[in-house]
């Protein structure tokens, strides 16, 4: 039985805008999963400051995704990093709609 090769480029690299898609996104869902922990521990009666968290995570969220589509465009780039941003960065910001739809019904 024949073994696969992988090939793999010496001269892509993992910098650039991914790193930092793929931090402000899993700062987004730090800020949520504190702001969840926040509201249960307090049970329901938050302090107001609660909501600026929430608008924070929800521009880290943003943040991330567009820096993640936007790491597309570099060269010689492994895209790995890119595409997990740009997923959760996508996903923080469905979230964070949700929670706001919610809390405004």
């Amino acid at each position: 039985m024949a073994k696969k090769k992988r090939y793999r480029f010496e001269d892509r690299n993992r910098y650039g805008r991914g790193i930092i898609s793929t931090v402000t996104s899993a700062v987004s869902i730090v800020i949520f999963l504190s702001a969840v922990f926040i509201c249960m521990v307090m049970a329901g009666n938050a302090p107001q400051w609660i909501g600026a968290l929430g608008f924070s995570g929800f521009v880290m969220g943003f943040y991330g995704m567009v820096a993640g589509l936007e790491s597309f465009r570099e060269r010689n780039e492994s895209y790995a990093l890119s595409k997990i941003g740009t997923l959760m960065g996508g996903a923080m910001v469905a979230v964070w709609f949700i929670v706001f739809c919610i809390g405004m019904a």
